[in-house]
């Protein structure tokens, strides 16, 4: 029957893969395998742009579940503490939809809301999408669409997406290169680690970041020198939390984290890195608990991310790192791509077809991404960091992207 749509299973219920079975349910018939045994999200804060923060707004997204913060001010200093940029923003105006920082997981848990909560809650057609936890897939046959589970379960699939972030299983059958079947190290490494509101004001009394009164402020402090170091922190969960992620080369660590991409961070360890930075940084830093440190790690674009019946989105498709903070927002602009798929008569044998045109739309923007987000990482001024602001945050959405591509047009106009 129609109204039944395509099987459709979906490898990963990270943001990528929980939003996207959002945008599909609506048709189809959507199952989502995710590997951990329950919805237990690493990392900490997360910022999601205007031209992401625009889809979410058609896809009944809470800001007030979530605690989402709109961003209203951004400051930059350079290590020697001069504040060298301190800007008002309003990106609604300029951009058509705020800029939001929230918790990782508080977005996650919302993304997968919107894909398992009942129509009815939600206002939509269709069916809640079925999340499975604790499923290993095992192998993938791209071209027919049969995942198969660690238990021997064979699934039937009209559409398989690949959401299985950057240790991704599928990337290699899709793309065929060993090249692309890791990322790689990019040669920096990520402190990071989140800070409660009261052990904040207790040690800062006076600090800005934290006033509830005044709109979102982004900090960032910059080396502005080769070490390529940084230090970023914005609150999030409706000022509750103090958000930091400070950024070295991997060249001024002793932990090692190449072998398992994480380790314990060490506050000591993360102060000597940035012993030439601001005092009041400082201070910050020396309440961090829970310290992890990351391993940042790159991708080169893809060839493509399409093969058969099967689709790459989120990190397992351009995995960038966060010095331009879009990976999250790329996963939003990934999931809206599935409109393609919401009319009523596609079929199994319409499959490819629409693959295809998703492809010409998200490949081209997001490899564009990686790109802008490569060349942000050398910046050595505020200006030139924020020189891809345009092009990162104006997105006209799948389908009038795809009318662009068809008719040569250039897919980002501003």
């Amino acid at each position: 029957m129609a109204s039944a749509g395509l099987k459709v299973t979906i490898v990963g219920g990270g943001l990528a893969g929980a939003l996207t079975a959002r945008v599909l349910r609506e048709n189809h018939s959507v199952t989502v395998l995710e590997r951990a045994a329950e919805a237990i999200e690493a990392g900490a804060a997360i910022n999601v742009g205007p031209n992401g923060v625009r889809i979410l707004s058609q896809l009944d997204f809470d800001r007030e579940r979530v605690g989402s913060i709109s961003v209203g001010t951004t400051r930059t200093w350079k290590k020697d503490g001069m504040l060298v940029q301190d800007t008002q923003v309003d990106f609604e105006k300029d951009y058509g939809a705020p800029w939001y920082f929230q918790h990782r997981a508080d977005l996650r848990d919302e993304f997968l809301r919107l894909a398992s909560a009942p129509s009815e809650e939600l206002g939509i057609k269709g069916q809640p999408a079925v999340i499975r936890y604790g499923e290993k897939v095992v192998d993938i046959d791209v071209e027919s669409g049969i995942v198969t589970l660690e238990s021997g379960e064979k699934i039937e699939s009209d559409l398989v997406v690949a959401a299985d972030g950057v240790k991704s299983i599928v990337r290699p059958l899709i793309v065929g290169d060993k090249a692309f079947d890791t990322v790689r190290p990019s040669g920096l490494s990520a402190f990071r680690f989140t800070l409660s509101r009261e052990e904040v004001l207790k040690a800062s009394p006076e600090i800005r970041i934290l006033d509830k009164s005044q709109p979102a402020t982004l900090e960032m402090i910059f080396a502005f020198d080769p070490s390529r170091r940084s230090a970023v922190m914005y609150p999030c969960r409706n000022y509750e939390l103090l958000n930091f992620v400070a950024i070295v080369p991997d060249s001024m660590l002793k932990t090692e984290t190449t072998e398992s991409w994480s380790a314990p961070g060490d506050v000591a360890e993360m102060l000597s890195c940035f012993e030439d930075f601001p005092s009041w940084l400082h201070d910050l830093m020396r309440l961090g608990k829970n310290i992890k440190l990351w391993q940042l790690r790159d991708q080169d674009p893809l060839p493509s991310y399409v093969k058969g019946r099967t689709v790459l989105i989120g990190d397992a498709a351009h995995a960038m790192t966060p010095h331009q903070g879009q990976g999250g927002t790329q996963a939003v602009e990934d999931a809206e791509g599935f409109r393609l798929f919401n009319d009523d008569n596609i079929t199994r044998e319409d499959v490819g077809k629409v693959l295809a045109d998703f492809d010409s739309v998200r490949r081209p923007r997001a490899s564009q991404i990686q790109e802008n987000t490569r060349k942000a990482v050398d910046k050595r001024t505020a200006e030139e960091i924020y020189s891809f602001a345009k092009y990162n945050w104006t997105y006209p959405g799948i389908e009038e992207g795809l009318r662009r591509v068809k008719a040569g047009e250039t897919l980002i106009q501003f």
